[in-house]
């Protein structure tokens, strides 16, 4: 079988390649596996409309994105003792919080798909409670995320040998608030109206988009009604996430090659020698800054 490699790094003429089974780990596995046995048991329901289907989809690609960084964040940093690089928070927390999130998804999903089977004419009565705590949860698991971001966004060296422990980078103070404030404002905002909305439909004021039910009609029970909140839900917020943490890196990578230089200077020339080489092999723009100054 021909074996697949990612490329890691480039040094000079020097390029580093992981073959892809030595970025998996068992970590790694278990959360696939565990998400495909889910979403198995709910294929197997025979949902003619998958629409529902993606949101879990698009919370677990978040959660694998960030078990991938965090599960190999070692291949790329020589001493990982040495520098603490997180640019993005910690993805670990990250990963857990959206697999958490993707897991009550999947439960509610097939909470829902076997209740049309077996008591299809009690579907009308779950109907709002679903389509509030589906959603909820969807929206939550990017609002979980970024309530702590602050504690662990930075970029520092830790040198235990001489008791010396320098933060390079940190979030800007009004970013984390810019930061805060849209991530609680866009969590509320979309919850409100999905709760306004649901109550409307509800009670026959407003009509909604009749979603099958794998036993849609069984008994000459109702589909499912949802509202067009969801519509919205499955891209803001994944969008307003990725741009959230694209503020973050870019802010936290703004280190200046004197800012680099000066915290390096008092150090023992091993160390750093250490330190350039982690952080060119960290971001080639700390490469280049480096090699200019």
């Amino acid at each position: 079988m021909r074996s697949f490699t990612i490329k890691m790094s480039e040094n000079n003429s020097n390029e580093v390649f992981l073959r892809v089974r030595e970025i998996i780990n068992e970590t790694l596995l278990r959360d696939v596996f565990i998400f495909v046995v889910f979403y198995l048991f709910i294929l197997s329901q025979s949902w003619t409309n998958i629409f529902l289907l993606l949101f879990p989809i698009i919370t677990f690609s978040f959660s694998f994105f960030f078990r991938i960084i965090n599960s190999n964040k070692h291949r790329y940093i020589l001493v990982t003792d040495l520098i603490t690089y997180n640019p993005l928070g910690l993805e670990r927390k990250h990963a857990n919080r959206l697999n958490f999130a993707t897991l009550v998804q999947l439960i509610l999903l097939f909470w829902i798909g076997a209740e049309s089977f077996y008591h299809p004419q009690l579907i009308e009565t779950y109907d709002l409670f679903f389509n509030i705590f589906f959603f909820l949860f969807f929206t939550f698991g990017f609002y979980w995320i970024f309530i702590d971001i602050w504690k662990y966004a930075k970029i520092a060296i830790s040198l235990k040998k001489i008791n010396t422990n320098k933060t390079l980078s940190f979030l800007n103070i009004r970013l984390f608030r810019l930061i805060s404030i849209a991530n609680l404002i866009t969590f509320l905002l979309l919850n409100i109206l999905n709760i306004f909305f649901g109550l409307l439909i509800d009670n026959n004021i407003l009509s909604g988009f009749a979603y099958y039910l794998p036993g849609t009609g069984i008994e000459n029970s109702s589909p499912l009604f949802v509202s067009i909140m969801p519509f919205i839900f499955i891209w803001m917020s994944p969008l307003i996430a990725s741009v959230l943490f694209s503020l973050i890196y870019k802010d936290l990578n703004s280190i200046t090659p004197a800012d680099l230089v000066r915290s390096f200077k008092e150090l023992p020339e091993e160390v750093r020698k250490q330190l350039i080489d982690n952080f060119a092999k960290i971001n080639t723009k700390f490469k280049h800054d480096l090699d200019t100054e």
